[in-house]
């Protein structure tokens, strides 16, 4: 079955395993779990003895992490999933680009099945499968390994997926989106304008722009990631490129 998929891969993930250490990893894996929980949580709390939580018991979009990929999918193909699963990526992805783990990501309509099990056996070993796969999650995968920058694309299968619904997609991704020539590693042939979601809710003044774009450069080299290499500054570049076109 068809459904939409949203792929984030976190940028500089490597380095920050090589650089820290376990119970480093651990405190900033906690982080990213949360950052996780908030986007599914629609900013709705839960009190526990711990203090208070994301809560994402009403949440329809599931959800996957494995190493540095963070996957959401819907059940369904339909409007309702579609425009919540829109909303997860876009809190997810600038949440992550602002404050805490830069990442690029990609929005698809694709074929996914997904496969859980976990069994303990008698030795106190584990035998777990979570399994996600299908042509959705290869396509996803690319169109976001393509990318230059810290961002996410939503695929033109997506587009096609909302106008075969007669839907308008300036309607359903206008709060979330905007259209932009997505910087890629390699040069497009006849390249167009696509849509990427926004870094910002609204539009962004200049004294707020500097500001971000400090936080995005600092997210940048956190936890020890190298920024140094030509290829992360042109990444880096190409994000605050994006964030300054929400200036007006």
């Amino acid at each position: 079955m068809k459904r939409f998929i949203a792929y984030f891969d976190y940028l500089g993930f490597k380095d920050f395993i090589e650089k820290n250490d376990l119970e480093f990893q651990h405190q900033i894996m906690n982080n990213n779990f949360r950052d996780i929980e908030i986007a599914l949580s629609k900013g709705k709390t839960i009190e526990t003895r711990r203090g208070f939580i994301p809560d994402i018991d009403e949440s329809n979009i599931n959800c996957m992490n494995f190493s540095d990929t963070v996957v959401f999918w819907t059940n369904d193909d339909s409007e309702e999933s579609l425009r919540e699963i829109l909303r997860v990526a876009f809190t997810f992805n600038y949440h992550c680009i602002e404050f805490t783990f830069p990442l690029k990501g990609a929005i698809v309509y694709g074929e996914v099945t997904h496969v859980d099990f976990r069994q303990q056996n008698g030795g106190g070993g584990i035998y777990n499968i979570n399994s996600f796969y299908g042509k959705g999650i290869i396509e996803a995968y690319l169109k976001a390994e393509r990318q230059h920058w810290a961002g996410t694309v939503i695929d033109s299968s997506v587009i096609e997926e909302i106008i075969s619904k007669e839907l308008n997609p300036e309607e359903i991704l206008k709060e979330v989106a905007k259209k932009y020539m997505v910087p890629y590693k390699e040069p497009i042939e006849s390249q167009e304008e696509e849509y990427a979601l926004r870094l910002v809710k609204g539009d962004l003044p200049e004294a707020a722009f500097q500001n971000v774009s400090k936080q995005i450069a600092r997210n940048f080299g956190e936890y020890n990631k190298s920024v140094e290499h030509h290829t992360v500054q042109q990444k880096l570049a190409n994000t605050i490129t994006y964030l300054k076109s929400f200036i007006p």
